[in-house]
């Protein structure tokens, strides 16, 4: 089940994304929770995981919402950069608990410039088609960056639980030896 557990979660993001959330609310300051799913998917799982379903998240958006191109590889770089810098697999449980601020407000950070930087990327992509800045459109970027970042954190908990588990409760084979 923890296999499947990414996929269940993009696919389900993705549903939330495309079907719920344009009804419930439609302003200005939406953040898709499949960025914020691939951004906790790169942090827990590592790079590759980051970009295989940064790829499948960007992918199932551009074909839902038909702008083919542009949310793939926004989510192909965040999910692979993220797993890159924030992914430590051997983290001490005891190391962590003590610096647990440190490293929160470090994740906090590093989502909060890559999701900036995607945003404005896609801001200078659509500057060429529409050819109007207006300051507003950087205090957008600025609090829809900084709701990325909190969602992130505040569903990491969560995510840590389904994609990862309890690392003390994995079993250890121990091989008998046989004299003779």
């Amino acid at each position: 089940l923890r296999r499947l557990a990414p996929l269940l979660m993009i696919l389900a993001c993705v549903t939330l994304d495309t079907t719920i959330l344009p009804v419930v609310y439609g302003g200005v300051y939406t953040v898709p929770l499949t960025v914020v799913a691939v951004f906790l998917i790169g942090m827990l799982m590592g790079r590759m995981s980051g970009l295989l379903y940064g790829t499948i998240g960007g992918l199932l958006i551009d074909i839902t919402t038909g702008t083919l191109g542009m949310m793939t590889f926004f989510f192909m770089g965040v999910g692979f950069l993220i797993g890159l810098i924030l992914y430590n697999p051997n983290e001490n449980l005891r190391i962590a608990r003590r610096h647990a601020g440190r490293r929160r407000f470090q994740r906090g950070i590093w989502v909060f410039a890559l999701y900036a930087m995607g945003e404005i990327v896609l801001f200078v992509i659509q500057y060429f088609s529409t050819a109007v800045i207006r300051p507003i459109f950087f205090v957008n970027i600025l609090v829809r960056s900084l709701i990325c970042a909190a969602l992130t954190l505040l569903l990491r908990p969560v995510a840590y639980a389904i994609l990862v588990g309890d690392k003390r409760r994995v079993p250890t084979r121990h091989r008998e030896v046989k004299s003779f």
